[in-house]
């Protein structure tokens, strides 16, 4: 497309196409209209992120809880351990942000950490699990409708006698 010299417009109007199936989808966390995440749950390359980073997020998790459970002899020996926690924390909250390519950990752990218990499980591990949910049960359906738009287009050549 030519451009005219003097305003870098183009000589001709561009023809718009709508590729917003492609979007972002929205989800509240826990009905606050504060709290959207905006996750593309068609991102088939989660699943390459979440295997790179997902043993550093074990190893993390199992640093804090062995931080936690020592007992500290000294107010210095305290404060590196609660320093040490502080970094543990910010650096789980890059990666699982990594993971989805979105800002999770603002919107659905605004506060605590990502190594909390609840439930028998470290905060992230929950995350992860909901958040994966919402991929997996698109991916199901998403395939599903895959198929039938093939079945549809083939069905007259593949039908059995």
């Amino acid at each position: 497309m030519a451009l005219t010299e003097e305003k870098n417009i183009p000589a001709e109007e561009p023809i718009d196409i709508d590729l917003s199936v492609t979007r972002r989808k929205n989800f509240r966390i826990n009905g606050d209209n504060s709290r959207i995440l905006s996750l593309n749950i068609s991102d088939m390359g989660i699943f390459a992120r979440l295997e790179a980073e997902y043993a550093k997020l074990k190893d993390l998790s199992l640093e804090a809880q062995d931080l936690m459970s020592e007992e500290e002899d000294s107010e210095e020996s305290s404060l590196k351990a609660l320093a040490k926690l502080k970094d543990i924390d910010a650096e789980l909250r890059q990666r699982i942000d990594t993971i989805f390519d979105a800002n999770v950990c603002e919107v659905c752990a605004p506060d605590g950490t990502l190594y909390d218990p609840f439930d028998g499980k470290f905060r992230f591990q929950h995350i992860i699990e909901v958040l994966l949910g919402l991929y997996e049960g698109n991916f199901v359906a998403e395939y599903k409708k895959m198929e039938q738009r093939i079945n549809k287009r083939t069905g007259k050549y593949t039908k059995k006698k």
